[in-house]
């Protein structure tokens, strides 16, 4: 079986309240940014540009949140396991325009509304990280 490794982030700001930057991706769901790691980067620095990419966000990785594990069907290469990588990331500028050939909309939500919206298996379980880093000091 083929193997994929992908990086992202959960990006958090203050404004003045804790707000997550959620993507609705081509598939309809709502997630978070993420991308393939290409050669000669770091997991981390793969988030970074793919959040930037896929939304216009500029960010610094203010920690980890663990990884999500799944197997897909591609076109091509059949099974896919696949691993990705997600990161909590500082919201540090930009402007948020999502990028239309891969994502449908990007939101800041609160962290109960990513709780609900969070389509993925696991993902809510990364929201709930993503606080409690917040809460421990991570901004």
């Amino acid at each position: 079986m083929a193997s994929e490794v992908s990086a992202g982030g959960i990006v958090f700001k203050q404004d003045p309240e804790l707000q997550f930057l959620m993507i609705l991706d081509g598939y309809g769901r709502w997630t978070f940014p993420k991308g393939g790691v290409e050669e000669g980067e770091t997991p981390a620095q793969a988030a970074v540009r793919e959040i930037e990419e896929e939304t216009g966000i500029k960010g610094t990785v203010a920690g980890e949140l663990g990884e999500t594990r799944y197997i897909y069907h591609h076109p091509r290469k059949g099974r896919v396991h696949k691993t990705v990588a997600f990161y909590l990331v500082r919201h540090e500028g930009g402007r948020l325009r999502p990028q239309s050939a891969e994502i449908a909309a990007a939101e800041w939500v609160t962290p109960g509304e990513a709780v609900r919206r969070a389509d993925y298996d696991g993902h809510d379980a990364l929201v709930r990280r993503a606080v409690e880093a917040v809460a421990a000091g991570a901004s």
